[in-house]
């Protein structure tokens, strides 16, 4: 703990969330009026009464981080899993620069149209494995998996996961301010793809970094066209699954599928309806679908790799052992929400900020929307009227209707940017404990490369206002 000091950090940041419940009143926005309440002081009983509401709504997260940590512990059984890392090194190297760069940009389009934030943590101990064996640093690693997956955040486009209820708060439209939301995406990937590559040049190494948990092989020959085949397969389903086919493009084909196969009947019994049980069609997948997705990948990967049973369940329980750091603090990230949900102060901090000019103000509703991640883990707490603080509502209550798409942007562009840093970023604290990387590290590596977004941001959304 004393070199992974992420998990005193989330501490300290929920104990000072805490403190601020013992000195700041609540205020809540409901219906167009405006309450200012008495002081909810959280005590110290109070956060073990928490942690039942804590799994009934946000058990899912580090359940799908455990599957994940399982279902690479089963790869790391093959010896199919070394050979393909092997020949990704082998045919990147010297243009090791090249890898970066693609995996940059998949993650974060992904998660730009599909919201796949949390769901992309399947493929992040395989980049980061082929990051650290191609030489360079742990810290190289997270800024190219975290880093990509929030500047998709920055720049969501089209992702109803993130964008949905805040376009329902708003009243506006999915494809609101798509241009500028492109733009800011593409700035936001190239700022990051030089400011990591300009830092993975000046630490790089000619040999793997050592401290890390590398699957080794036994048999040079062994196949890895399954697993390219699982993992590719995962990850297609993955995408399809979360893209808002029916909401954001009005695509009801799978929908449609999904309702024909439920219905079909075998001699008057619904077969595959049982079969298939309680299942969203592509479009209205969560966390749990996910999970299971991760587990059936996990059976089929032993099957092709032919993993026996009792190897393949003791391996599954070694990679979830391997996972525990990440998924306890992700647990303990979502204790912000919930002492957010009890006592919400966000607004009282926030409504005197708003209140400095009469007029809308980009640094001040850019600042805001940063303030509101301390107390959120994802966008979808910072817009629900029952969670975080509400300050959303009462900010887009001072102004006029005209303004709303640019808060939009700003409010999502500005949430991925705090998810950069906050020590609520599940996203974020979940890959630094899966490193062992220091919180403040991490703090010096990236200090120039936020100042530069923070400028370009604000440049774009100037440029809303003007033109």
């Amino acid at each position: 703990m004393k070199k992974n000091n992420i998990f005193k950090v989330v501490c300290i940041t929920l104990l000072l969330l805490v403190l601020l419940t013992w000195i700041l009143p609540t205020t809540t926005y409901y219906g167009g009026e405006l309450t200012v309440g008495d002081r909810i002081q959280i005590g110290f009983f109070d956060l073990f009464t928490y942690i039942g509401m804590l799994i009934t709504n946000f058990g899912q997260i580090p359940l799908y981080i455990l599957a994940v940590g399982g279902f690479y512990g089963v790869l790391h059984k093959t010896n199919g899993y070394r050979n393909l890392l092997d020949k990704i090194v082998q045919k990147y190297k010297g243009n090791e620069w090249i890898f970066l760069t693609l995996v940059m940009i998949l993650f974060a389009v992904i998660t730009s149209v599909a919201g796949l934030n949390i769901g992309l943590l399947f493929l992040f101990p395989f980049v980061i494995t082929v990051v650290l064996l191609m030489g360079y640093s742990k810290m190289t690693a997270a800024l190219v998996t975290v880093g990509s997956v929030c500047v998709g955040l920055i720049g969501t486009t089209y992702s109803a996961h993130d964008l949905g209820l805040l376009n329902q708060v708003l009243n506006i439209p999915a494809n609101s301010e798509i241009l500028y939301k492109i733009v800011i995406l593409v700035l936001g990937l190239i700022l990051l793809i030089v400011n990591t590559l300009l830092y993975a040049k000046k630490h790089k190494i000619d040999e793997p970094r050592k401290g890390f948990n590398y699957p080794e092989t036994e048999n040079k020959k062994a196949k890895t066209w399954p697993i390219i085949l699982v993992m590719d397969l995962a990850l297609l389903i993955m995408i399809l699954s979360f893209i808002s086919w029916e909401d954001v493009f009005e695509v009801k084909i799978f929908s449609d599928a999904l309702t024909a196969i439920q219905d079909f009947k075998l001699f008057g019994f619904p077969i595959f309806a049982k079969l298939l049980g309680s299942v969203s069609a592509f479009g209205n997948w969560q966390i749990t679908e996910l999970m299971t997705l991760v587990l059936v990948a996990t059976v089929f990967v032993a099957l092709f790799c032919k993993v026996k049973l009792n190897d393949m369940l003791q391996a599954f329980g070694e990679g979830a052992r391997r996972a525990l750091r990440p998924a306890f603090m992700a647990t303990l990230v979502y204790l912000a929400v919930v002492i957010s949900v009890y006592s919400p102060i966000a607004l009282t901090i926030i409504k005197p900020l708003m209140d400095l000019t009469k007029d809308f103000n980009v640094i001040t509703t850019s600042v805001a929307g940063v303030i509101s991640q301390f107390f959120s883990v994802e966008m979808y707490f910072n817009v629900y009227p029952d969670m975080a603080s509400a300050t959303l509502p009462y900010i887009i209550s001072l102004y006029s209707d005209s303004v709303y798409g640019v808060i939009g942007v700003i409010w999502q562009a500005m949430a991925g940017f705090a998810m950069l840093f906050v020590p609520t970023s599940v996203v974020l604290v979940a890959t630094l404990s899966y490193l062992k990387v220091s919180y403040f590290k991490w703090l010096k590596a990236i200090w120039k490369f936020l100042l530069e977004l923070f400028v370009v941001l604000l440049i774009v959304f100037f440029l809303m206002i003007m033109l």
